[in-house]
This record gives structure tokens, sequence and C-alpha cells, in this order.
């Protein structure tokens, strides 16, 4: 059983799409530092003050300040590219996963959400 796992990760590992994903990566922690901390940090605040609720102070504030701060990041070329690739290996698990599903049992759910 292991052995076939370890061909599937292979068979995933080479494909041109997962390549890339790790190429974009490296690019996007190179090129945009401050963008990734700026999103991480508004991102970590938002998350603290939503556990209280709406009636934390400033929640709206946070809120657009996340938003602000994930457009920045998520309109940036590389990071498009990343996400729709990673969208794309995201189907292509699901899939594969859904097929082994069915070929073991018809019993389990098929198109349910596996995500990375």
């Amino acid at each position: 059983m292991e052995s076939l796992i370890d061909n599937y990760i292979d068979l995933i590992s080479d494909t041109k799409e997962f390549k890339r994903l790790l190429e974009l990566k490296k690019i996007i922690d190179t090129k945009y530092p401050k963008e990734i901390v700026a999103f991480k940090t508004a991102e970590a605040k938002y998350n603290e003050a939503s556990d209280y609720g709406k009636y934390y102070p400033g929640l709206d504030d946070l809120r657009r300040s996340l938003s602000e701060k994930k457009a920045i990041l998520y309109n940036k070329e590389e990071v498009k590219e990343y996400l729709a690739l990673e969208r794309k290996l995201d189907k292509m698990l699901n899939d594969d996963l859904n097929e082994l599903k069915e070929s073991i049992s018809n019993k389990f759910k098929t198109n349910e959400r596996f995500s990375l």
C-alpha cells in the first residue's frame, strides 16, 4: 500500500503544474515578503477580534484592513497564477479521490471536497 502512495505522490510531483506551483511559491516568498507579512498580520488581528463577535470595538476597521491587504497580495500576477494552479491540483486530487471511493464501494460519498 505504501508504494502505491509513493507512486501517486511521485506522479503528482512530476506534473508541470506542481513544479510550477513550487517555483511560484519561491518567487512569491522572495518578491512579496512585506505584502505577505502585512496580510498575515491583518488576518491574525481580525481573527483574534472576531472571536469576540460583532461587539469588538474596531472590528469593521480590522475587516476593512484585512480586505485591503488581501487584495494587494492576491492581485499580484504570480499569486493569481499560484492560486489558479492550486485550484487545478486540488480538483485533480478530488477527482482521483472520488474515483478511488467509487472503485472501493458505492457507500462512500463522492464529490466531497478534499482541500489542501
